[in-house]
């Protein structure tokens, strides 16, 4: 303010008096804070008199969590309006050096007006560094900053820049900022600065004016906030941030065990991260991905304490028996026994359990046999058992020795059947088999439970004389049959050739234009589908496909189906049918893309609506090859490809969708209470509710949702799998499962089988869904979704973290990371990025440092990394403590980047700056002492006085306490 500089309104105190003036004629809001506050500690803006008044006398009574002292006075300032911005400089005889500008993103959360989200580098040439650098530096004049390091925080109001404080000594945070700021100017940073300032003139000449415009890389540090509140039992969100491409450094003092609230000022963050990428669009993915996981509550897994949540934990975890060699598979109907469920058990709306309802038919004497119940087909008998029937299950021979018995989703809960009984020789020691396990009860109706149970289910109805598809077309389920019938039907169909030896397909390889697609006829999912692309290849995959075994059945191929290539989208059509009579229950278009160097690679399954012009074409055709298969009654799933010539069947399951039906709760969501599940038991036992369905599923639909399939684009043996600890936070989400955990192998998912899992996400804000499929997607894409054992060679991308855990708080609680934190911090820090290392070694300098020695006052925090850049240009360090600083922990406050720090001595301030100036000459002995620099906030005041005693370079003690922001506002 003598200077002639923009300043703040103010007015401090220890009394009331003092302030009670200002408070009354101010205009508000005011601002009420400690006089040393650090950060947003204690900080508040009040609205009226009477809440000044009352945080006044709060400030009073309270401890400063920086120094933990009592607070001296408290300052009552003007509001300023703007953005607040940090310039750092370096300086030497009065000339600044600009180091880099840097915006505070500050934003209300939580109820607080001020909440730190970050620090963003701002480009030299822009507006508001134009503005606010000869500002700071007529500052730095004003308060007679003529050397070293500086720190100043500014806030651009409508009326100009106006300081908020100036600290007189490097940017703290223990220089996680340091990596950033060279990668941004392309080489150094104001620790490099700081050095050069006071030891090497000739370097400090050098540097440019201000940092590089355009700057070298895109990078900011980002300050996470957490919408809720626990105690700590996991941090998957830090696990998942470290694959970041733009990750280097992530710093927080959170751990299992932490007690974490709210965010509401910078103490309360939930950690720092830094990013730095040369591409911008990068960066910019990345921190929209960390905000959309704050959003969730994704970076935490609380303890299951559910009052103090915002939102309660929403996973219930099932695993099943391992499989024998801990492979990774994917989850789909033949893969029930290695299943991890993670399920939403918070969205009431999607809960639906399976109870008792009522039914339009006596069934208390009937019973009703399922053929190979797993799967889905667990889902069809509870369902049939909620409607008071009673059930039979009935293994096929080459089902009942298999692990597929046991293959019971956990959403089902135990099943009691009536009886378990087993297909005999032939098929009428099979219907006899029945009719005695069934007693006095009347066999209704005979369902397949699956796949594998379809040609039984089929047979035995139709000898059982219940409702039946019959024996008409035998061997339906075949692929090549199916082509041969739709095309006596006048149905499109693909060309084809399908043999067990490659004299029976070769005629059809020579002249069908390529590429052309090769399965097994009897192949699930992708598995063993390729592309290929002239007749060598195909030859080659034939014989490869007639040597393989069926992951799905676990036979050898009988024969391999060679097949036109359909260009178009792959569609599923799901009915139910009775009497020939269908009702789509849903239409889903396939996600496949081409990815880990395969072309058929599914991402997802989306529903379509009835109303759109795909489904208006599916519809009609998908009905029409049922007919042609003789498919009249019960459920089927069709798969069909939308090409340019129209609709063209792929295969018809003449079964209920599978997957373990977690698509199920998805379907009723979406259609307002129903789903194939439902629909099955009317297609077969209630004629009233099945007439009653309506002819399609409604549009527009009641919901927005899609099933996710996860794709892997790394590979390693699994330690631990953040990622999935994530996805079950986001707002959509429902149902998770998947057949991997610690211990399983991950490889680059190629087809169905390598999935990496897949989610059910149901919303009713679409815009919600996008957002939380973009976000599964981005964590994919980053290898986030696991954490590898330590097998770099393993994987895609290496592990990036290294890990340092200090010692535990007292209380364990939870605390932001700052300079003055450093004993409570993790780091965790990217060693995978070449270009950020930039390790600290021995560097040339242009002078003679042989015998010279420099005293730091307080190094700790940033502190640190000035005395490593100070020994690494071969210079020896005096340590030299403050009174009340010697005695504290953060003497132990040593950056994990800094490794150990050996001193030339260790020293303590004396009873007065005489004595002090003694003791430091006894301890450099013959060296001449040549500077003396300030480590840290604590450090400022002794290091200007000794300095100037010493006669080294030095800011000097002509203007007192340049530390107190009142006194910095009056000058």
């Amino acid at each position: 303010k003598a200077a002639g500089l923009r300043s703040v309104r103010q007015a401090c105190g220890s009394k009331f008096e003092d302030v009670e003036e200002f408070l009354k004629t101010e205009s508000y809001p005011v601002v009420l804070k400690p006089v040393e506050s650090a950060g947003s500690d204690g900080v508040k803006l009040c609205h009226h008199f009477d809440e000044a008044k009352e945080h006044f006398h709060l400030l009073m009574q309270s401890i400063s969590r920086d120094s933990g002292c009592a607070c001296p006075s408290v300052l009552c300032q003007e509001f300023l309006r703007g953005k607040e911005y940090v310039v750092d400089h370096v300086s030497r005889d009065g000339i600044h050096k600009t180091m880099m500008v840097w915006v505070y993103d500050k934003r209300p959360a939580n109820g607080s007006a001020f909440v730190y989200y970050g620090c963003v580098p701002i480009d030299s040439e822009s507006p508001e560094a134009k503005i606010l650098i000869p500002y700071v530096r007529a500052v730095l004049d004003a308060l007679g900053v003529a050397n070293g390091p500086s720190h100043g925080e500014v806030m651009l109001t409508p009326e100009g820049p106006c300081l908020v404080e100036m600290n007189c000594r490097a940017h703290g945070g223990a220089a996680n900022w340091r990596s950033l700021c060279r990668a941004l100017t392309g080489g150094y940073s104001q620790i490099e600065g700081t050095h050069y300032s006071y030891l090497d003139e000739p370097r400090f000449n050098a540097l440019p004016d201000r940092h590089p415009s355009p700057m070298k890389a895109h990078g900011q540090e980002v300050i996470m906030v957490s919408y809720s509140k626990g105690t700590v039992l996991s941090t998957p969100g830090y696990n998942v941030i470290k694959h970041l491409p733009s990750f280097q450094i992530l710093e927080t003092g959170i751990k299992k065990g932490s007690q974490v609230n709210y965010t509401v000022d910078l103490y309360g963050q939930a950690g720092s991260v830094i990013l730095v990428h040369e591409d911008k669009e990068v960066l910019r993915k990345d921190i929209e991905f960390i905000r959309h996981m704050e959003k969730i509550n994704g970076l935490f897994e609380y303890e299951t304490k559910l009052e103090s949540l915002k939102r309660p934990q929403t996973d219930q975890i099932i695993y099943a028996k391992e499989t024998a060699d801990n492979r990774h598979r994917g989850v789909f109907s033949s893969d029930g026994p290695n299943l991890i469920r993670h399920q939403s058990l918070d969205r009431p709306e999607l809960r639906g359990g399976l109870v008792k309802r009522m039914t339009t038919v006596d069934a208390s004497n009937e019973v009703i046999v399922v053929v190979n119940p797993y799967s889905t087909g667990c889902h069809v008998v509870k369902e049939i058992q909620g409607r008071t029937f009673k059930v039979i299950a009935l293994y096929t021979k080459l089902f009942v020795n298999s692990d597929m018995t046991t293959h019971i989703p956990a959403a089902c809960g135990k099943i009691v059947y009536h009886a378990l009984v087993t297909e005999k020789g032939n098929l009428a020691d099979t219907v006899k088999q029945v009719h005695a396990a069934a007693g006095k009860l009347r066999v209704i109706g005979c369902v397949a439970g699956g796949e594998s149970g379809v040609d039984l289910a089929d047979a035995l109805s139709e000898a059982l004389g219940v409702r039946t598809n019959g024996t008409e077309v035998p061997n339906r389920r075949d692929k090549k049959v199916q082509q041969e019938l739709i095309k006596a039907a006048g149905l499109r169909s693909v060309r084809q050739a399908c043999g067990s030896k490659f004299e029976d397909v070769e005629e059809f390889l020579k002249t069908e234009s390529y590429p052309v697609v090769l399965k097994p006829v009897e192949s699930a999912g992708s598995d063993g589908v390729k592309l290929c692309h002239h007749f060598d290849e195909a030859k080659e995959h034939f014989h490869l496909l007639m040597q393989s075994i069926s992951r799905d059945s676990g036979c050898a191929c009988p024969s391999v189906l060679c097949q036109e290539f359909l260009r178009g989208k792959e569609y599923v059509v799901d009915h139910v049918s009775r009497d020939g009579i269908h009702k789509t229950m849903m239409v889903w278009v396939y996600d496949k893309r081409p990815a880990n160097g395969s072309a058929f690679v599914y991402y997802g399954c989306v529903p379509i609506d009835s109303e759109s012009p795909e489904a208006k074409i599916l519809i009609p055709y998908v009905r029409a090859v049922l007919d042609a298969l003789g498919v009249a009654n019960g459920p089927s799933h069709g798969e069909v490809m939308l090409t340019p010539e129209g609709p063209c069947l792929v295969e018809m399951n003449c079964r209920a969708h599978g997957g373990a039906a977690n698509w199920r709760s998805l379907c009723r969501a979406l259609t307002g209470g129903y789903s194939q599940i439902e629909g099955t038991h009317y297609s077969y036992l209630d004629e009233p509710r099945f007439n009653a369905l309506p002819d399609r599923h409604p549009s527009p639909m009641k919901a927005h949702g899609q099933e996710v399939i996860m794709v892997s684009y790394s590979k390693g043996t699994v330690l631990s799998t953040p990622g999935y600890n994530v996805i079950k936070h986001l707002p959509s989400f429902q149902i998770l499962e998947t057949g991997i955990k610690k211990g399983s192998q991950v490889n680059y998912t190629v087809d169905l089988y390598g999935q990496a899992g897949s989610v059910i996400l149901v919303h009713e804000d679409k815009e919600v869904l996008r957002k939380d499929i973009e976000f599964i997607r981005h964590m994919e894409k980053i290898n986030g979704l696991f954490e590898y054992e330590t097998k770099l060679e393993s994987l895609k991308r290496p592990q990036t973290d290294q890990i340092i855990y200090a010692k535990e708080t007292a209380d364990n609680r939870h605390r932001g990371v700052f300079s003055s934190d450093g004993p409570n911090l993790i780091r965790h820090q990217s060693l995978d990025r070449p270009e950020l290392r930039g390790g600290l070694v021995k560097r040339m300098t242009t002078v003679d440092a042989s015998n010279e020695v420099i005293v730091v006052v307080n190094p700790y925090s940033t502190g640190c990394h000035v005395v490593k850049e100070i020994q690494g240009r071969t210079f020896k360090v005096i340590a030299l403590y403050t009174k009340l600083f010697v005695n504290s922990d953060m003497t132990t406050h040593i950056p994990a980047a800094c490794g150990k720090i050996v001193y030339h001595a260790l020293v303590t301030e004396k009873g007065n700056l005489a004595d002090t100036v003694k003791q430091v000459h006894a301890a450099a002995g013959k060296l001449r002492v040549i500077g003396c620099v300030a480590g840290g906030e604590s450090g400022v005041d002794l290091a200007d006085a000794l300095s100037e005693a010493l006669g080294v370079r030095t800011n000097g003690t002509e203007v007192p306490n340049r530390r107190d922001k009142k006194v910095q506002q009056e000058l």
